[in-house]
């Protein structure tokens, strides 16, 4: 029988497969992005693939447009499932951008979420001003999510020892975790830029860090390559296809399971 608790209800418990941590997990997590979803597709996520979902992050600002009353029932739904939520950089760059981030930050943590991004893809943000940005959220209760890349700026990566500075000033900070940007490593180029994401792992620890992997192929490589604790950004579709990568069912894995990627 496998041992794994959060396994102990699963269908065929005779079959063995790589075990995993119980939540609440703090390395080896799965990140889901939510641009919106209503509360049938929450509950669908829920049933079909909660156990191994360990934050919805709340993206693309879509919160903003989206009743108060609404996001708290989403938030307590996923809570009662072991899931917690942090909210995406969009508005809090809004909200730099207009001195309301003390506000920003305090509705956050009243609405009940765990986390928020720091982030920059919007606006033009100084390193300075971002790790102020850390301490005050983090004065607020909130773990501190710090994007390290920026979107729609392919050549980012270039400048290592920057990336470098950034990520050190992030946890100097208070920051929780470091997001690595998937545009600029997987997202939007000619070839995925693996070794810059090693020399990330080797010049810090892989598990200070969530990165984006959006597509299968870029999951498997991280799974592979930095092992099954490592954390990753996704979309809600890929939920089961992620743990089971972690579990060794779909590659050769512990106990010589094969499947194809």
């Amino acid at each position: 029988m496998d041992k794994d608790p959060s396994l102990k209800n699963m269908a065929f418990p005779f079959i063995r497969v790589a075990p995993r941590p119980g939540k609440p997990r703090e390395t080896g997590l799965t990140i889901v992005a939510d641009r919106g979803i209503a509360m049938n597709r929450v509950t669908d996520l829920i049933e079909a693939s909660g156990p191994y979902i360990d934050f919805v992050k709340v993206g693309i600002g879509a919160f903003r447009l989206q009743p108060e009353a609404f996001l708290k029932r989403k938030i307590a739904a996923l809570h009662k499932a072991g899931i917690r939520v942090f909210f995406a950089g969009d508005v809090t760059e809004t909200a730099f951008q207009q001195g309301v981030s003390a506000q920003f930050y305090a509705a956050v943590k009243k609405l009940g979420a765990e986390a928020v991004e720091v982030s920059s893809a919007q606006v033009a943000m100084s390193l300075k001003d971002k790790c102020e940005l850390i301490r005050m959220a983090t004065s607020a209760g909130l773990k501190v999510v710090a994007e390290a890349g920026q979107k729609g700026i392919e050549d980012w990566t270039s400048s290592q020892s920057y990336v470098f500075k950034q990520v050190d000033a992030y946890q100097k900070a208070g920051a929780w975790k470091v997001l690595v940007q998937g545009e600029g490593t997987s997202e939007g180029v000619t070839e995925f830029k693996g070794d810059f994401v090693l020399n990330l792992a080797a010049r810090f620890d892989a598990q200070d860090f969530i990165f984006q992997a959006k597509d299968g192929t870029t999951q498997a490589w991280y799974v592979n390559t930095l092992g099954n604790q490592v954390s990753l950004d996704i979309d809600d579709h890929q939920v089961i296809d992620l743990e089971l990568m972690r579990r060794g069912l779909r590659k050769r894995g512990v106990f010589g399971l094969i499947g194809s990627l």
